[in-house]
């Protein structure tokens, strides 16, 4: 690896060795170190992870340790993510990273099973080396309420979160909602709608944390997101005397995340909320005495579905505008037109078709209508996305086998699957939700590009909700 302070120019020459220095660790980072990161601390070398960890409740005593080591590995795995470029590699995309991260000794025997777990999300080769240190992350905040919190919610301000959210306060939970933000945008996003879901519940109901974890990196793959996510979710579970559940709401389509095209498969497609991942890390948790159960609610059901079978139609209709699904808001500002949803990224056209089949789908809502402009399907970027929904689509129709035979399980046994999801109703359901948003509204090229006989043998309904 080239020695560089800039982590844009990191070239690798063999594996790349990052360091993550815990706060006030006087120990020198070794000489072998390619990027040194820590948390904020003034005149500290390396690169600044930017937080506001201080907004977090102190810990139970008895799983301090756990969490906070935990917390340090996905940030260590997060920031690495982040800042070596897939670009640089033989194949555009593995990396070799060697994370050295602080831990307490809770952890110092799971390396094997994190590089694992991490290796899993990001197609990568890690070699994870936690360092016995202590964790000086000074939680402070007091909890604000007089009821205790019933469950912690990843709150991310897009669709699948706020159905999960609404659904959890219409069962009668009270809940922690747990949002990261790393640009303004997106923070007053969750604002608003954690807001609004306070006017419609009542304020003792529910609590919004945002947290902010920033740094600035050149890779915008970002595989590991979720990790942190739920490190995060994990660190505000664990303030609390009793086990909370952490709900991970996101719908099951984008949770197995079948690759559109054959240049999809593996890590290509993200993993964030894949079954195989849920189970490993809850698994892992037990372990290590946490006892936190991780669910995702929407595991068997397409974003259509979710939103059919929300438990306030009323509210979720008016306040759906509000959020945001797009991969790229603030795309816009290149252009200088005011930050927005692209319309032609992956989450903007599943977010379509799943509105689609409520009726309440809108093109003039994006910034790009690829189903009204005739030359968004030919565009080098803007139809990049569209191109490969309208494959994915036409090898549905013609061999619905070869879709199936994408998607990646982890290390299952044979038939465990089953337990976890019904990929084949699931795959069928999606195909059929993007199918009569494409037919249904798409341009004569759009439809010329399917053909008419996958029109004619698309089913006449949806399974009942």
């Amino acid at each position: 690896m080239e020695k560089t302070s800039s982590q844009a120019s990191l070239r690798p020459l063999g594996p790349v060795r990052l360091f993550f220095k815990a706060p006030g660790e006087r120990r020198r980072p070794p000489r072998e170190a390619d990027v040194v990161v820590h948390l904020f601390e003034p005149d500290a070398p390396g690169l600044p992870i930017f937080h506001n960890f201080r907004e977090f409740w102190p810990l139970r005593d008895e799983l301090a340790g756990s969490v906070k080591s935990f917390l340090c590995f996905s940030l260590g795995v997060w920031a690495a993510d982040k800042l070596v470029c897939r670009a640089s590699w033989p194949d555009a995309w593995t990396r070799e990273i060697v994370l050295e991260f602080p831990s307490s000794s809770d952890l110092l025997k799971a390396g094997q099973r994190l590089a694992h777990l991490a290796g899993f999300l990001t197609g990568d080769k890690w070699d994870l080396r936690p360092r016995e240190a202590p964790l000086p992350l000074n939680f402070g905040a007091s909890w604000p309420q007089f009821g205790k919190p019933t469950a912690v919610v990843l709150f991310s301000g897009g669709l699948d979160s706020l159905v999960g959210a609404i659904d959890l306060l219409e069962e009668g939970h009270r809940l922690v909602l747990v949002s990261h933000y790393d640009y303004g945008q997106l923070a007053a996003t969750q604002q608003t709608l954690a807001a609004a879901l306070a006017q419609n519940y009542g304020r003792d109901r529910l609590y919004h944390l945002q947290i902010r974890v920033q740094l600035e990196g050149p890779e915008l793959s970002l595989r590991s997101r979720s990790l942190l996510y739920l490190a995060l979710a994990l660190t505000a579970a664990g303030a609390f005397p009793t086990t909370l559940p952490v709900t991970v709401p996101e719908n099951g389509w984008i949770s197995l995340n079948p690759p559109l095209t054959l240049n999809r498969l593996g890590s290509y497609s993200t993993r964030t909320t894949h079954p195989y991942f849920i189970r490993e890390l809850a698994g892992l948790w037990q372990d290590l005495g946490l006892g936190f159960g991780v669910a995702n609610p929407g595991q068997d059901l397409t974003k259509g579905e979710m939103l059919a079978r929300c438990r306030n139609l009323r509210l979720l209709r008016e306040l759906f505008p509000l959020s945001v699904s797009c991969a790229r808001p603030v795309v816009g500002r290149w252009r200088r037109q005011p930050a927005g949803a692209c319309g032609y990224c992956y989450p903007c056209l599943m977010r379509r078709v799943a509105l689609h089949r409520m009726g309440w789908d809108r093109g003039e809502h994006y910034r790009v209508d690829v189903l009204g402009q005739a030359s968004a399907l030919r565009h080098r970027v803007q139809g990049q996305d569209l191109r490969s929904l309208c494959l994915a689509l036409k090898t549905w129709q013609e061999n619905p086998g070869a879709i199936l035979a994408r998607l990646w399980w982890g290390e299952y046994k044979p038939g465990e699957t089953e337990g976890f999801s019904a990929p084949w109703r699931l795959l069928t359901t999606g195909f059929q939700e993007i199918a009569n948003w494409l037919y249904g509204g798409g341009e004569a090229a759009i439809r010329n590009f399917l053909g008419n006989d996958g029109l004619d043998a698309l089913p006449a309904s949806y399974p009942s909700d």
